[in-house]
Protein backbone atom coordinates (compact mmCIF):
# COMPACT_ATOMS: atom_id res chain seq x y z
CA UNK A 1 0.00 0.00 0.00
CA UNK A 2 0.98 3.52 -0.75
CA UNK A 3 2.62 5.61 2.06
CA UNK A 4 0.04 8.60 2.65
CA UNK A 5 1.89 11.68 3.98
CA UNK A 6 -0.91 14.18 3.66
CA UNK A 7 -4.48 14.61 2.24
CA UNK A 8 -6.59 17.33 0.69
CA UNK A 9 -9.92 18.58 0.16
CA UNK A 10 -11.58 18.40 -3.22
CA UNK A 11 -13.17 22.38 -3.08
CA UNK A 12 -15.57 24.38 -5.14
CA UNK A 13 -15.12 23.82 -8.80
CA UNK A 14 -13.33 21.11 -8.36
CA UNK A 15 -9.81 22.63 -7.23
CA UNK A 16 -7.52 21.37 -5.29
CA UNK A 17 -4.53 22.43 -2.93
CA UNK A 18 -1.16 20.94 -3.06
CA UNK A 19 -0.58 19.68 0.49
CA UNK A 20 2.07 21.46 1.99
CA UNK A 21 4.18 18.32 3.46
CA UNK A 22 3.92 17.58 -0.42
CA UNK A 23 5.23 20.95 -1.38
CA UNK A 24 8.02 20.44 1.34
CA UNK A 25 9.24 17.13 -0.34
CA UNK A 26 9.05 18.13 -3.57
CA UNK A 27 11.41 21.62 -3.38
CA UNK A 28 11.88 21.81 -7.33
CA UNK A 29 7.76 23.15 -7.53
CA UNK A 30 7.45 26.53 -8.35
CA UNK A 31 4.10 28.26 -9.23
CA UNK A 32 5.84 29.91 -12.44
CA UNK A 33 7.09 27.11 -14.04
CA UNK A 34 5.67 23.95 -13.00
CA UNK A 35 2.62 21.60 -15.01
CA UNK A 36 0.72 19.20 -13.03
CA UNK A 37 0.04 16.44 -15.42
CA UNK A 38 -2.63 13.86 -14.40
CA UNK A 39 -3.63 10.33 -15.93
CA UNK A 40 -5.13 7.15 -14.96
CA UNK A 41 -3.54 3.88 -14.74
CA UNK A 42 -4.48 0.55 -15.74
CA UNK A 43 -5.56 0.33 -12.32
CA UNK A 44 -7.91 3.33 -12.46
CA UNK A 45 -5.61 4.88 -10.20
CA UNK A 46 -4.81 8.66 -10.47
CA UNK A 47 -1.29 9.77 -11.49
CA UNK A 48 -0.34 13.13 -11.11
CA UNK A 49 3.45 13.92 -11.70
CA UNK A 50 4.54 17.69 -12.37
CA UNK A 51 6.61 18.95 -14.44
CA UNK A 52 8.75 21.89 -15.42
CA UNK A 53 6.48 24.12 -18.72
CA UNK A 54 8.85 23.98 -21.34
CA UNK A 55 9.98 27.81 -22.11
CA UNK A 56 11.96 29.34 -25.56
CA UNK A 57 15.24 29.09 -23.75
CA UNK A 58 14.57 25.13 -23.59
CA UNK A 59 13.81 25.25 -27.27
CA UNK A 60 16.24 27.46 -28.86
CA UNK A 61 18.89 25.91 -31.00
CA UNK A 62 17.53 22.17 -30.50
CA UNK A 63 16.58 22.59 -34.86
CA UNK A 64 19.79 23.86 -36.56
CA UNK A 65 18.97 26.07 -39.75
CA UNK A 66 21.41 25.97 -42.51
CA UNK A 67 19.23 28.34 -44.49
CA UNK A 68 21.43 32.03 -45.06
CA UNK A 69 17.97 33.53 -45.78
CA UNK A 70 17.44 36.51 -43.84
CA UNK A 71 13.22 37.75 -43.16
CA UNK A 72 13.66 40.65 -44.96
CA UNK A 73 14.80 38.59 -48.51
CA UNK A 74 12.09 36.49 -47.88
CA UNK A 75 9.35 39.31 -47.63
CA UNK A 76 11.05 41.08 -50.77
CA UNK A 77 10.79 38.13 -52.60
CA UNK A 78 6.92 38.22 -52.05
CA UNK A 79 6.59 41.43 -53.90
CA UNK A 80 8.66 40.92 -56.97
Amino acid sequence: MDNIIATTTLYKNYQLAIPKAVRNKLTDLTIDDTVIDWSINENDEIVIKPRKKVSLDDVLGIIEDDDSRDAVELKRSLYK
